[in-house]
């Protein structure tokens, strides 16, 4: 099998790189606390600014923590490239397949297949690579402005209040969030805000895109009852993710993403989503397909000699 993309590998405490260090007394956990974040809004920002080029656009990338190339980034990217490519319109559905996990410390090459266009839809296929290596491939369909004919909308009623919830560090996330109690099992309610995000609404929707990837599979690890014995170790996997946008959102409000894991089975952890707004407005769903799987380990050296 090929190495898949943004494998996280999953250890309990007992040394290593993931162990909090003294700074952190005082300040909200970290959720999942294995996990860190290596970059800061500015970082992420820099490496989602790309400038259009055909056939192949030049991207970069920021630290992680396994060293390959975060999925999260991978998807901001890709809603930044394919709005810039398509002025005028805005993303609606994005469904991106990883395929291998790249190096971080590598520049990235995204090659752009147009699709359809038209005056209200236009799509794209993006495949990211580095060298001969394809990391993801995603297929973006993009949406002029449609008046109205008919709106309704189903408002969440229980989305509670930022105010109500616990402030946690968000892995991958360097922003504020907050944790609401658990309203049902293998339900996470987080809450979240981009204060200094800037005044771009293609920025906003790849922020969330970047969000929406971080949050199933480190929720179906934590309350699916996979067990953590000292010093195991496991790799964790996104395999796909779509998102679809709905309505208007900025992402310098306070916005609720509400996920859900409702099954966990052959080593793979399916997650969906809603994104709320304070009103209890729907502003975009999502789905994410995970694998867990038992981290690979190499012969020795002395095994590979003999």
């Amino acid at each position: 099998m090929a190495e898949l993309s943004d494998t996280i590998t999953v250890a309990t405490h007992g040394g290593g790189e993931h162990e909090p260090a003294a700074a952190d007394a005082g300040a909200p956990r970290y959720e999942p606390d294995w996990v860190r974040t290596l970059f800061t809004l500015p970082d992420l920002l820099r490496v989602l600014d790309l400038t259009p080029a055909l056939p192949t656009t030049a991207a970069r990338c920021v630290p992680s923590g396994h060293g390959g190339v975060l999925g999260a980034q991978q998807l901001g990217q890709q809603v930044v490239l394919a709005e810039r490519l398509a002025p005028g319109k805005r993303l609606h559905t994005l469904h991106t397949l990883f395929l291998r996990g790249g190096r971080a410390d590598l520049p990235l090459e995204i090659d752009v297949e147009r699709l359809a266009g038209g005056r209200s839809v236009e799509s794209f296929a993006l495949s990211l690579r580095q060298g001969g290596d394809q990391l993801s491939r995603a297929q973006v369909m993009l949406a002029g402005g449609e008046p109205d004919y008919h709106r309704f909308d189903s408002p969440a009623a229980d989305v509670g209040r930022p105010a109500d919830a616990e402030p946690v560090r968000r892995a991958l996330l360097p922003w504020e969030a907050a944790i609401m109690p658990r309203r049902a099992p293998r339900q996470l309610d987080l809450w979240t805000r981009i204060a200094d995000a800037p005044d771009d609404p293609t920025m906003w929707r790849a922020l969330v895109a970047h969000t929406v990837e971080t949050l199933a599979i480190g929720d179906g690890m934590l309350n699916g009852g996979i067990a953590l014995p000292p010093r195991a170790e496991l790799q964790a996997v996104v395999l796909a993710q779509t998102v679809t946008y709905l309505d208007d959102l900025d992402v310098r409000d306070w916005h609720l993403y509400r996920v859900q894991t409702p099954q966990a089975a052959r080593g793979r952890i399916l997650g969906r989503g809603e994104l709320y707004g304070t009103d209890g407005g729907l502003r975009a769903v999502f789905e994410t397909v995970n694998l867990v799987r038992p981290a690979r380990t190499r012969p020795s050296p002395a095994i590979q000699a003999g």
